[in-house]
């Protein structure tokens, strides 16, 4: 038998609900957290850019906040949206103040001595100090997908922070449908760009070729703050912390385009409240699993594909059959079902992909019995 690739996949099993988390790490950025409490579980995919670190470090920090915070509010009016906004908002301020504090109050970095890097270095520390280490969360950036699903199970709440996904499926009318929890921002959403449009109503091109000021697809994310604080803090301050994910060439262009007026990247997070009924199943994924699929494809038909795999159902455009997931791990037997089914050749190819060619790929399935 052919070798496959090597995802992590692990099940709890409740009752009333089932819950399969597996992941596909091929430049080991994405972190999963599944968090029960008591008045509730909550599931939360963090898809890094650059590296882990803010994955890591917001997967640890930020679904026990909200849970706590949840528990302090319970007897009091509980607004969930709120809780999960606002919790997201001071975790991400948390990542720029853990830099800022570490200079005089009022400090803007206009000034040229932030020009030269021993300055910094003198305040922060250098590679390795955590001084350093906890400047550098603000720099790189993440991804965030977060469900709170209540303890009588009957409605769900999801936080979305970029282009993760969280769908849920539903069987009505003896057919499969498919209701979206989740909102993507990113390029490719009209929407938002026409939001960052009308935060920079005279500036021309934010958004060029899908991206970003031409560098990152999503546009709401933890940390990022190149794109977040002034022009100033990130072109000189938080120029110095290596490694980023903008070129240093962007400054440049940037001032050149009059792209000046930050913020343009958001931490503001997308809230949808979902009722549940038995017998629907959850799935949350990092983008990596719909971007698995073969091109060209739109995120609608994606979804559809991948709403008939969930199922057990093969689909013709992915070009291969299913194998079955009984008594398996659901989320592995998706992410297997989405990149080569029974056929042994595409999971040779699988064996063989890089972290150049292919992104990491995570999946929580949740099923309600």
């Amino acid at each position: 038998m052919a070798s496959q690739p090597d995802i992590t996949a692990t099940t709890f099993t409740f009752e009333g609900m089932d819950i399969h988390s597996a992941s596909l790490q091929m430049k080991n950025e994405d972190r999963t957290t599944i968090l029960l409490f008591e008045h509730g579980t909550i599931i939360a995919i963090f898809d890094g850019h650059l590296t882990a670190e803010l994955s890591e470090y917001a997967s640890q920090v930020l679904p026990r906040a909200i849970a706590d915070r949840i528990s302090a509010d319970i007897h009091g009016s509980l607004d969930i949206p709120d809780i999960m906004k606002s919790e997201i908002k001071q975790f991400d301020d948390s990542l720029l103040e853990n830099f800022t504090k570490l200079f005089a109050e009022g400090e803007d970095f206009s000034h040229e001595q932030w020009d030269d890097a021993s300055e910094l270095y003198a305040v922060i520390g250098y590679r390795g100090s955590k001084t350093f280490e906890d400047s550098r969360l603000a720099v790189i950036g993440s991804t965030a997908v977060i469900a709170f699903i209540n303890s009588a199970r009957t409605h769900v709440w999801v936080a979305s922070l970029g282009d993760s996904d969280a769908v849920c499926i539903r069987t009505q009318d003896e057919k499969w449908v498919r209701i979206m929890l989740s909102v993507s921002h990113n390029g490719r959403n009209q929407d938002e760009v026409e939001r960052i449009q009308r935060e920079h109503p005279n500036e021309v091109g934010i958004i060029s070729d899908g991206r970003l000021l031409g560098w990152l697809s999503v546009t709401r994310a933890l940390g990022d703050f190149q794109m977040k604080a002034s022009y100033s803090i990130g072109s000189r301050g938080l120029y110095w912390i290596y490694r980023a994910p903008l070129p240093s060439a962007c400054w440049g262009e940037w001032k050149e385009a009059g792209h000046i007026n930050m913020p343009y990247m958001s931490s503001t997070a997308d809230v949808e409240c979902h009722a549940l009924e038995q017998g629907d199943m959850l799935i949350f994924a990092s983008d990596g699993l719909r971007d698995a699929l073969p091109p060209p494809l739109t995120p609608d038909e994606c979804w559809d594909i991948l709403v008939s795999l969930a199922k057990g159902a093969p689909d013709a455009r992915i070009g291969h059959q299913c194998i079955s997931e009984a008594g398996n791990n659901a989320a592995e037997t998706l992410i297997k079902n989405t990149l080569f089914g029974t056929d042994v050749e595409k999971m040779e190819a699988a064996m063989k992909a890089t972290p150049d060619t292919r992104d990491d790929i995570s999946a929580v399935i949740v099923n309600f019995k």
